[in-house]
């Protein structure tokens, strides 16, 4: 049966009805809970993203990690697992190995031996000087006096009686060896200071001083000086002298071959100084000439010339060597701030060969990397995230994670070893490469990191304690970045305020 469909009157009476029935209880809202405030660390970490993303470098790339001493969190990581190049941050892997592995009390011992006997004041023979690769006999570690140690072997020769000399001064680079550059080392960079040559026989850090003054009017030569003074480095004087208040305007080139300087250019005649610090060629024989200089001016006569051994023939090469008295360095832990808060290219090559030569007993950078890498990976660190060059950190095959530099902080922090690294690295606006950075901040004093640059590359890696008292440690590298080093500067150091924090 099919129902008829209601009529309207019955449908008004259903509805009046459903009208008159009690509502439905319903449950009152309840409002959706507030969104939890982003912890932080997550505030940090946005921020720190906001300051690496700055467009201006957006076709650079970072690597950057930032970790808790205290309980080990990463607090932020970008890129950190990635390779790049390091520059003078390849000098925390060079310097932490070479604390550890030679020690804090570590010296080198240069011998200097006679070839022939002593009596009634004359050595009949050579005097040789045997090389061990100090690179202390520098003015750098002698007070800015490059003949200090020269003159004190003058007065020790003296005291053994010898007023004269018979034979020659040779010098004897055989502990390592004679490879005076490192890998990748740009050809064009090999006149600066910097990219100084290395040697057994290291004298200055293979660099002389070249010092421009004002001459006596406009137009009149400028006045140069050299230091050390010597022979061995020939200037020859194209520089003029400017009107008081004109642009000063010098260059310094070495010639192809040789040792000769030219000085070109202008200096102000209201300029005091202006000095320039260039690499000099064969070590050795520099290091020789300067001592029979320094000998004849303290009143020992000298009857051969300055030899590096290795222009001699073998058979010309004397075999008999009984030595006179040695020289000793100053300990590992006052060579390695010489070494990180200058950042010292040529520190960093000696102290690598002689790793190799101290424990591999070959005095070659590649045993040096050898020991680098064994005593790396008995503290733990990340495999294959180093691939190490040199050990300054001057060449462009140097590759490192930020992730390793953080495991090289982490282990001299737990080091006995760690007050000497500690301090021997340099301090935000106190000394060191960053003596002028972060200046009138809470950084000052605080920050105690490694600083590295070549060209389109900036790093910083160390120790920094926040507002809060946390230790912490980080590394940023930047690579690929087309603009100044100051402005790659302004980012890691707004990164390093904010992990600081009010």
């Amino acid at each position: 049966m099919i129902p008829m469909p209601l009529r309207r009157p019955a449908l008004l009476a259903l509805a009046a009805l459903a009208a008159c029935a009690p509502a439905a209880t319903r449950a009152p809202a309840v409002p959706a809970p507030a969104p939890a405030p982003p912890s932080p660390e997550r505030t940090l970490a946005s921020r720190l993203d906001s300051i690496f993303g700055d467009p201006q470098f957006e076709g650079a790339n970072w690597g950057v990690q930032i970790q808790s001493l205290r309980d080990g969190r990463v607090i932020y990581q970008r890129n950190a697992e990635k390779m790049f190049v390091p520059a003078s941050n390849m000098k925390l892997v060079t310097g932490s190995v070479a604390l550890e592995a030679l020690g804090p009390d570590f010296v080198y011992r240069t011998p200097v031996a006679a070839t022939g006997p002593i009596a009634n004041g004359v050595l009949r023979g050579d005097l040789v000087v045997i090389g061990s690769g100090d690179p202390t006999i520098a003015a750098d570690y002698r007070g800015g006096d490059a003949r200090a140690v020269f003159r004190a072997w003058a007065d020790s020769l003296a005291a053994h009686g010898v007023r004269r000399i018979t034979g020659r001064i040779i010098g004897d680079d055989d502990v390592f060896d004679d490879l005076p550059l490192g890998r990748g080392w740009a050809w064009d960079d090999l006149q600066d200071y910097y990219s100084a040559e290395i040697g057994g026989l290291e004298y200055n850090l293979g660099v002389v001083g070249i010092t421009a003054a004002a001459g006596t009017s406009p137009g009149a030569p400028a006045r140069l000086t050299i230091d050390p003074q010597t022979s061995y480095v020939r200037v020859t004087n194209a520089a003029r002298t400017g009107a008081p208040g004109s642009e000063t305007a010098l260059q310094v080139t070495r010639a192809d071959t040789g040792n000769t300087f030219v000085v070109s250019g202008s200096i102000a005649g209201d300029t005091a100084t202006e000095r320039n610090d260039m690499s000099v060629r064969n070590n050795t024989a520099y290091f020789v000439t300067v001592l029979r200089e320094t000998l004849v001016e303290r009143g020992i006569a000298v009857g051969g010339a300055a030899v590096d051994q290795d222009e001699l023939s073998p058979a010309a090469r004397p075999a008999v060597r009984d030595t006179v008295f040695v020289q000793s360095s100053p300990p590992m832990r006052e060579i390695l701030p010489g070494f990180l808060k200058p950042s010292q290219n040529q520190v960093g090559e000696l102290l690598l060969k002689t790793l190799g030569r101290t424990l591999r007993g070959q005095g070659t950078a590649a045993a040096g990397i050898a020991v680098v890498d064994s005593v790396t990976r008995g503290w733990g660190l990340p495999q294959r995230k180093l691939a190490q060059a040199d050990g300054s950190g001057l060449s462009r095959y140097n590759l490192v994670a930020p992730r390793f530099l953080i495991g090289i902080l982490q282990h001299m922090r737990q080091s006995p070893n760690w007050q000497t690294f500690y301090d021997a690295l340099p301090v935000a606006g106190v000394d060191g490469t960053l003596r002028t950075r972060m200046r009138g901040t809470p950084l000052q004093g605080n920050v105690h990191a490694k600083t590295g640059t070549v060209s389109n590359v900036r790093s910083l890696s160390g120790y920094v304690t926040t507002a809060s008292g946390e230790p912490m440690i980080f590394s940023i590298i930047v690579n690929h970045h087309t603009l100044s080093s100051r402005d790659a500067d302004r980012l890691a150091e707004a990164a390093l305020m904010a992990v600081h924090g009010p």
